[in-house]
């Protein structure tokens, strides 16, 4: 019988030592992390730092990947490496997550422990929903974006791609938030964000804008 390709992390920092956490919850096997600059050889939670892009290159047919890289603009461009290898990361679910059987997930998505993914929600390739956040129904969350650890979504938002929702945050049901906005830790948002600017406060207001990435 044919065993199923271990599992490497891309990424060894602190939010990549979460996404292994996941996977050995899962009983996945994990033979360890691949990372651009963390010396090769080291150990991080017991498991190797295997080597970086050139090193899953040449493994590419061995292991599968599972994108350990909280800061949305480094995990896309993970993901982008890891689709010209002809590599499709994996998604990782925490076993106290609750995933709605209606719910879709796309790939390399990460769902936390205690997170809450609720009927018709829809979250795009490469999202991260992060420990105790709640994503109402039929919410959509747009391609890289991240939900950080308890933020709370009510029914039907929709977050924009690469968008960043900060601790505790929360959106009132029907609200929009744009493509690369940031929204502060403990703001509540009550009206559509603009894409590419930063709100903060109760309710959330525009503290200034983005620049272009």
């Amino acid at each position: 019988m044919k065993t199923k390709p271990k599992l490497v992390i891309y990424g060894c920092g602190g939010h990549g030592k979460v996404v292994a956490d996941i996977a050995l919850a899962c009983g996945l096997a994990v033979e360890g992390f691949v990372d651009d600059s963390a010396p090769e050889g080291e150990r991080v939670l017991d498991l190797p730092i295997l080597g970086g892009p050139a090193w899953l290159e040449a493994r590419r047919s061995e292991v599968r990947v599972a994108l350990g890289i909280g800061e949305n603009r480094a995990r896309y461009r993970v993901y982008e490496l890891c689709e010209r290898l002809g590599m499709t990361p994996v998604t990782l679910i925490h076993p106290t997550a609750a995933v709605a059987a209606s719910a879709r997930l796309g790939e390399g998505v990460v769902i936390m422990a205690q997170a809450v993914i609720n009927p018709e929600a829809r979250v795009a390739n490469g999202a991260i929903i992060n420990s105790g956040a709640i994503v109402e129904h039929d919410c959509e969350i747009g391609a890289f974006a991240h939900l950080s650890p308890n933020t709370t979504l009510g029914g039907t938002v929709r977050i924009g791609d690469f968008a960043h929702l900060g601790l505790g945050a929360s959106v009132l049901p029907g609200k929009a938030v744009g493509e690369e906005a940031v929204v502060g830790a403990g703001a509540v948002v009550i009206a559509d964000v603009p894409s590419r600017v930063v709100v903060a406060g109760v309710p959330a207001r525009v503290q200034r804008q983005l620049e272009n990435p």
